[in-house]
């Protein structure tokens, strides 16, 4: 698996004639730009650039919307639209536990969570995950609107947090060149999590120019579809039935 860190220098202080040695606070930054076989660790999550498991498993189900400049920070939940969370509620919305499907890798169960990161403009098309933090609550409308003194925020009991503490800076670079595309696939293991618990909050924050963020999960529940898809479908039922019932009135009509 290849990791990408980069490390500070530990500094060599010197003061009243005694040698004080500095820890070194290192930070690890995984850059998924570099192509397809990108990846990394973070803790003990596991990013990748392309996804690990085959195509058309499960359902994808966009949970969190987050959009601003130069900075962006949100979470999931259905009381509203905090910080910089985008409408409307079925790209933002809680997540039930229970629903998550579970993935194999290397022995390890995990669940997975997908990136697609849309920065607009004519360059600079990527985007840095600066946090990223996963709770379980049994609430799904929890709102706090500030952050602890640690980097943490009040969404339950925390599942994973790439910067733990709030005394490194660890990082994810991904792709960004448009929606539709997922950028970075993000395994957590299923050990990790509270399963007596049954909502997933997610909180992320990071670094674009302007583009919106989006947030998915793979799921064993197919989601709902929006209402103007389903306006298209609902036509054409109603265009069906009208035909037959229509065909069958004149076949009534003849048969007298």
């Amino acid at each position: 698996m290849k990791i990408i860190r980069v490390f500070s220098l530990s500094a060599l202080l010197i003061a009243a004639g005694s040698l004080l040695f500095a820890t070194s606070a290192h930070a690890t930054v995984v850059d998924l730009t570099t192509g397809p076989g990108a990846n990394g660790t973070i803790g003990d999550a596991l990013f990748f650039a392309t996804d690990q498991q085959a195509g058309g498993t499960g359902f994808i189900d966009p949970f969190l919307r987050v959009q601003a400049s130069p900075t962006e920070q949100g979470y999931n939940t259905d009381a509203g639209f905090p910080f910089d969370d985008k409408n409307p509620h079925n790209f933002q919305q809680s997540l039930l536990l229970s629903s998550l499907m579970q993935f194999d890798i290397s022995g390890t169960e995990y669940f997975k969570f997908m990136l697609d990161a849309n920065q607009s403009g004519a360059s600079n098309h990527t985007f840095t995950l600066t946090q990223l933090q996963i709770y379980t609550a049994n609430s799904p409308s929890l709102l706090p609107m500030s952050l602890n003194p640690d980097g943490t925020i009040a969404l339950g009991t925390l599942v994973y947090n790439m910067n733990p503490g709030g005394t490194t800076t660890n990082s994810v670079i991904t792709t960004a060149t448009g929606s539709g595309k997922f950028d970075a696939f993000l395994f957590v293991p299923v050990s990790s999590f509270n399963l007596s618990d049954k909502y997933v909050y997610l909180y992320c924050a990071g670094q674009g120019n302007g583009g919106f963020e989006e947030w998915s999960a793979a799921t064993g529940v197919a989601p709902i579809p929006e209402a103007t898809t389903l306006f298209p479908i609902v036509g054409l039922l109603a265009a069906v039935f009208s035909t037959q019932f229509v065909r069958r009135r004149q076949l009534r009509q003849l048969s007298k």
